[in-house]
């Protein structure tokens, strides 16, 4: 039996994919002691399987630059989604002066023009916002499909 489990060979693209599991399933154990690889720890692992320290270099150096490019992204988002908290809440309070200005003068509600006008635009910005690509409502379908 350890003969057959010795003689077993997985190929390459299978090597990649059966250790990007096994380190997923490593760190679902909680081992606080755990401060990841080195470079040249990581590069002696690769050397186990055949692979070249170049390989491994690009490949740190390929996921430095998806890591950079998806925080880069995820700070956009939130800038997005802070300038249209910061719109709706200047919205809110310029209507609820602009009422208070109307009702003290008599109220002729002519506040009601600026508020539909002002809010028809924010209501857009809101539909832009939300269904931008990789907006609220697309990673909201997404989680659900997954």
């Amino acid at each position: 039996m350890d003969s057959q489990r010795q003689e077993q060979r997985f190929p390459r693209d299978e090597v990649g994919e059966i250790i990007d599991l096994a380190a997923r399933l490593d760190d679902l154990v909680d081992d606080p002691t755990d401060r990841g690889l080195t470079l040249e720890q990581l590069v002696h692992v690769a050397d186990e399987v055949g692979i070249s320290r170049q390989a491994v270099e690009l490949a740190v150096a390929d996921e430095r630059k998806r890591r950079s490019s998806v925080e880069q992204e995820g700070r956009k988002r939130v800038r997005r989604r802070m300038r249209f908290v910061r719109h709706a809440m200047v919205y809110a309070l310029v209507v609820s002066a602009l009422l208070l200005i109307d009702v003290l003068n008599g109220g002729g509600w002519w506040f009601f023009y600026v508020a539909a006008l002002w809010g028809a635009l924010l209501a857009l910005q809101a539909m832009r916002f939300m269904t931008r690509k990789k907006g609220p409502m697309e990673q909201a379908m997404l989680e659900r499909e997954a």
